[in-house]
């Protein structure tokens, strides 16, 4: 879809604008598949102006790049939609402190409605139950999540050689809590600084392998997140 004129001073009609919902009019040309805008009217914007601003910013700009990257062209996604304008909505308003929660819940949710949902109740392979995926040890115990197969694997259907990422047991329980909850009662759980980037490695991890596109941006941008963004928050 093209804007044609949108940045002109003389233009007549509303401007397309980031953090914006807008209703758009727009027109097909009869010689091409091109789009043209032809109106743009804002509904409802979304400032980011309360406290930790570059966080909020951040987070709303990396769903964004999620769905423009992962999104099939062509495919209206009505319930991703709805989700996002929800996610955008706590993303401007929220306490700072649930920001993040909230940013990995929508990612296990934007997940599951592009049928990537990852299997953190049982081993992937053969179903078992994950209590009975647990590695016992002095501190409590580990599972073993495979971004391969998408999702936790027991002991007996490991494969040597194949990549996991250990999961603390408490850990599981706080990151499936989030792909459980709903956005707004995901601002609620508590997260440390070391817990959500393990999370954040855990799912661009999982992206990586259950994708094709080796080389996302969503990913990069969130890989930058980790290693800067989230220690300024």
């Amino acid at each position: 879809m093209v804007d044609r004129g949108g940045r002109s001073l003389k233009s007549k009609r509303g401007r397309l604008m980031t953090f914006t919902r807008m209703e758009l009019g727009y027109f097909k040309s009869e010689k091409s598949d091109m789009s043209y805008i032809s109106e743009v009217d804002p509904l409802e914007s979304f400032e980011f102006k309360s406290d930790g601003t570059l966080g909020r910013l951040t987070f709303a700009s990396a769903a964004l790049e999620l769905l423009y990257d992962l999104l099939p062209n062509d495919e209206p996604q009505e319930g991703l939609y709805h989700l996002t304008i929800q996610y955008l909505r706590l993303i401007d308003r929220i306490p700072k402190k649930g920001v993040i929660p909230v940013f990995l819940a929508y990612f296990l949710k934007l997940l599951s409605y592009l049928g990537y949902r990852p299997n953190l109740a049982g081993c992937n392979s053969c179903g078992k139950e994950k209590e009975a995926t647990i590695v016992p040890n002095a501190n409590g115990g580990y599972y073993n999540f495979s971004p391969d197969r998408g999702g936790l694997v027991c002991s007996t259907c490991q494969i040597a050689g194949e990549y996991y990422i250990k999961l603390q047991s408490g850990r599981l329980d706080k990151i499936y809590s989030l792909q459980t909850a709903s956005l707004a009662e995901s601002a609620a759980i508590n997260l440390r600084l070391d817990e959500a980037e393990e999370f954040l490695e855990l799912l661009t991890n999982f992206m990586r392998f259950q994708t094709e596109v080796r080389e996302l941006n969503a990913l990069k941008f969130l890989e930058k997140l980790k290693k800067t963004s989230l220690k300024k928050l």
